[in-house]
């Protein structure tokens, strides 16, 4: 397991123990770093996680805290739809595992190509991928990247995690992500890899993830099965302007 989860994992562990009490500022980085014997960027990735699970948030210049939910929130930290993916959520309590189903390159359809202001003669990788977590099929990704953003994609960055070889290795910033989610019936694909019955619902999200620019980066739709996922939404603005 990479550091950075090792110590999101043992901080979530202190959280629900009660070693860090619920509202009280946390260690800073520094000490948080000198204790787990690595660098302040991985201590940041540990609580950028954590701030995603909706663990702990940051006030600029006074520090981290534990919000008063965590406890909560702590047992289920998977939510689907964010920038860190599947792979940075998962503890060691779960295995996950991906399956490369397809992996193309080829020019973008017009639908890709409105949602990714790409030409049609600009080349995209396409990416089919089965989530596995705990042995169990948990989602179908179906992912488009612009070869030009995103270049030297390999099946092996394909068995780990893309947006990590997308963060670390290749130093993009991700931004925001544009989610669109419904309900669907299951088609072929989803019975024959997510092993869903006919009349077994499937949870549909369509993102278009963009860089810290503004540039469209990947454009996705991940079927999850009706029983290995739920949603919460959580409204972190309570002023309306």
């Amino acid at each position: 397991m990479v550091k950075y989860k090792e110590v999101a994992n043992e901080i979530r562990k202190r959280i629900k123990n009660g070693s860090y009490p619920l509202e009280e500022r946390m260690p800073d980085q520094t000490s948080l770093a000198k204790e787990f014997h690595t660098s302040r960027v991985t201590i940041k990735k540990a609580l950028d996680l954590l701030t995603v699970a909706g663990l702990v948030y940051t006030i600029q210049g006074s520090g981290t805290y534990i919000k008063q939910n965590a406890l909560q929130l702590a047992e289920s930290s998977i939510r689907i739809g964010q920038n860190v993916g599947l792979t940075a959520q998962v503890d060691e309590r779960m295995h996950l595992e991906n399956k490369t189903i397809k992996f193309d390159v080829r020019f973008p359809t017009e639908e890709e190509c409105e949602q990714l202001l790409l030409k049609k003669e600009d080349p995209v990788y396409e990416i089919e991928r089965l989530r596995i977590l705990n042995k169990q099929p948990y989602s179908l990704e179906h992912s488009i990247l612009p070869l030009s953003l995103v270049p030297g994609v390999t099946k092996d960055v394909l068995q780990k995690s893309m947006y990590d070889y997308i963060r670390n290795e290749l130093g993009i910033v991700f931004g925001e992500n544009r989610q669109t989610i419904r309900a669907a019936q299951p088609d072929e694909l989803d019975k024959e890899f997510l092993q869903c019955g006919e009349n077994e619902p499937v949870l549909e999200v369509t993102k278009v993830m963009f860089t810290s620019s503004g540039t469209p980066l990947e454009f996705s739709k991940v079927r999850h099965r009706f029983d290995m996922v739920e949603m919460s939404f959580v409204n972190l603005n309570t002023e309306i302007y």
